[in-house]
């Protein structure tokens, strides 16, 4: 950086260390744009952000680490990509380095800004550890890293994915051997290890590398290959049926991965080809025509993939987030509106489906040999089915890393595991992937709903029979947007510091769980059986109507989250509508008493 070190002299910001902090900046960091962009910031007199920059550090945590591109500590750019790397690279040696130094780590990357030279500089501290890495050549969706760590038994995966975060993130995801995300106490140790080695040898900038290592390889084609091999066991019944089905479909990567994965992922189930949704169709990391690249956002999102539907005569629309882990649905009533199916209405299909197709090809394999997984703040839909059918249900903290790892856990003891998910659209539809997988549950949900087609049936008049059969869940939920963290402590020290409260309005409370601090009323020892994580903020609030609402922080974004459901037993006289009703009104409640919006400036979901 010789044409930057003659400018480190004139930075004169008033304060020494902050004048230290950059030119120690300068000093490290050999990428060109995050220096410009550091010193046009001095210019500007940006000092404040500056500060917050370059004296803070991203915390790594079970997610990994996720957060703006720039300069400085709590941005990520190549300086904390490769302090991040060195430090995991260190922390496998010492926990499992036979694995680590046979079979290496395998590292993936999305199609967002940065994400392949991330992605290389991730490689090049392995390599520079003695630990081969298996390095996509191409941008690939994050299952099908997560699906390489366990066809390769490596000792962990690096996926480089803000996922549905805005153009700007960027993030370092990380896979443990068992193919499934980190849980306790592994980021906390990768986190000391990070700390630990934080001087950048120069070697570590040399991508080139790459090119002469005898430790990398390319495991692109060969995972395409074996991926859609194994998803063929998800395929049930005759294809020709699909083929012939009169179901047309259109489907959006959002700008994202997922075009060619999906399509081939249709070829496999022998689906008619969906509609492409054209201005959506390529990877763009700027994600021109979204605010948020997110399909959960709903209507807001899939606006375009609507306008596509309606000039295409398609029934219905699949989408896929950036990184094609997750997947949305919305439907054409008969009136020609679109109905998004919100992530618990297509959890209760899916996981219906999941044993529908699974008995159905494995008759004889006893039901109480089966379960299925979701969050503790997803719908208790699947809970319910259980309790018919027989299979076993499990709930776990919210998160794919909770949910596969225990899957993973009961797989070792014999049970199969049929299906998992959370209600922010992440779905696991059996088990090649332990993580949510948008390209494996898009042709099964597709699939099935050719079938209903071919029936004269819908997915809707599908998801109605399921709620005659089994009881209605009806659910609401959403966010606000905090972006002052001291904000979001106000609000649930309230919650707790004073004794929980007894009641929300009108609303008597009868039960309290706080995952926070581990406590539930409603266990003799007032004991939570969920983990305890004092990490997130986390209440839910169960009420004696049979409504449960929970109220949470997220992981990776500055939201808090709202959840609230209400659930009637089959053959109830209480239609849909009244039921909703009755769920708004006490989701209304929740926020003005527990969020009080205007009074804490949070800023509602938008769309």
């Amino acid at each position: 950086m010789q044409d930057l070190t003659a400018k480190e002299a004139d930075i004169k910001t008033g304060s020494s260390k902050l004048d230290d902090e950059i030119q120690s900046w300068l000093a490290i960091d050999r990428n060109e744009s995050t220096c410009a962009q550091l010193l046009s910031m001095v210019k500007e007199r940006q000092y404040t952000q500056l500060e917050a920059m370059l004296t803070n550090r991203m915390a790594f945590g079970t997610a990994g680490l996720r957060a703006r591109m720039g300069p400085g500590y709590a941005c990520m750019n190549d300086v904390t990509v490769i302090q991040t790397s060195q430090g995991f690279g260190k922390y496998l040696l010492e926990v499992q380095e036979s694995l680590a130094k046979e079979n290496g780590v395998a590292i993936g990357f999305d199609a967002r800004h940065n994400s392949a030279r991330f992605a290389k500089l991730a490689a090049v501290a392995m390599i520079r550890l003695g630990i081969p890495v298996h390095l996509f050549s191409d941008y690939t969706p994050t299952p099908f890293l997560a699906y390489s760590v366990r066809k390769y038994k490596t000792a962990a995966g690096i996926m480089v994915t803000a996922s549905h975060n805005p153009k700007d993130d960027n993030g370092y995801k990380v896979f443990w051997s068992n193919g499934a995300q980190i849980i306790p106490p592994h980021d906390r140790n990768i986190a000391q290890h990070i700390l630990e080695n934080l001087e950048i040898h120069p070697e570590a900038w040399n991508i080139d590398l790459l090119g002469t290592s005898k430790l990398r390889s390319d495991p692109y084609a060969d995972i395409f290959s074996n991926y859609y091999k194994d998803l063929e066991n998800y395929v049930v019944g005759d294809k020709n049926s699909l083929a012939s089905s009169n179901l047309k479909l259109t489907y959006t990567p959002m700008h994202g991965v997922g075009q060619k994965f999906m399509k081939q992922s249709f070829t496999v189930f022998g689906l008619n080809q969906f509609v492409s949704v054209l201005e959506q169709s390529e990877p763009d990391p700027d994600f021109p025509t979204v605010t948020f690249p997110n399909p959960e956002e709903g209507k807001s999102a899939l606006d375009l993939a609507m306008k596509a539907a309606d000039a295409n005569g398609s029934n219905v629309i699949i989408a896929n987030d950036p990184d094609a882990d997750r997947l949305a649905c919305a439907e054409r009533s008969e009136s020609g509106s679109w109905r998004v199916f919100n992530g618990n209405e297509l959890g209760s299909m899916l996981g219906t489906i999941a044993y529908e197709n699974f008995k159905s090809t494995n008759p004889n394999i006893p039901n109480e040999k089966l379960y299925m997984v979701a969050s503790t703040v997803s719908s208790k839909f699947l809970k319910s089915m259980s309790q018919q059918e027989g299979f076993l249900f499990e709930e776990c903290l919210t998160g794919f890393k909770w949910m596969a790892n225990y899957a993973l856990r009961k797989m070792a003891e014999g049970y199969t595991c049929l299906f998992a998910y959370e209600e922010s659209i992440g779905y696991m539809y059996g088990t090649n992937v332990m993580d949510k997988d948008g390209i494996s549950a898009g042709p099964v949900l597709a699939a099935y709903a050719s079938k209903l087609y071919n029936k004269g049936s819908t997915l809707s008049q599908y998801l109605h029979s399921l709620y005659a059969k089994y009881g209605y869940h009806i659910s609401n939920d959403s966010y606000y947007l905090c972006y002052d963290p001291p904000t979001i402590q106000t609000i649930f020290r309230a919650l707790r510091d004073n004794g929980y409260p007894t009641h929300c309005g009108k609303y008597k409370i009868i039960n309290v769980r706080d995952v926070t601090t581990g406590y539930d009323s409603s266990f003799e020892d007032k004991k939570s059986v969920l983990p305890t994580d004092p990490s997130c903020q986390m209440l839910t609030f169960s009420f004696d109507n049979g409504c449960v609402g929970t109220l949470r922080t997220s992981g990776t974004e500055p939201k808090i989250k709202y959840y609230t459901e209400i659930i009637s037993p089959p053959q109830s006289e209480s239609s849909r509508e009244v039921l909703a009703e009755q769920l708004v009104d006490l989701k209304n409640t929740l926020i003005e008493t527990f969020l009080q919006p205007e009074k804490h400036g949070l800023k509602a979901k938008s769309g």
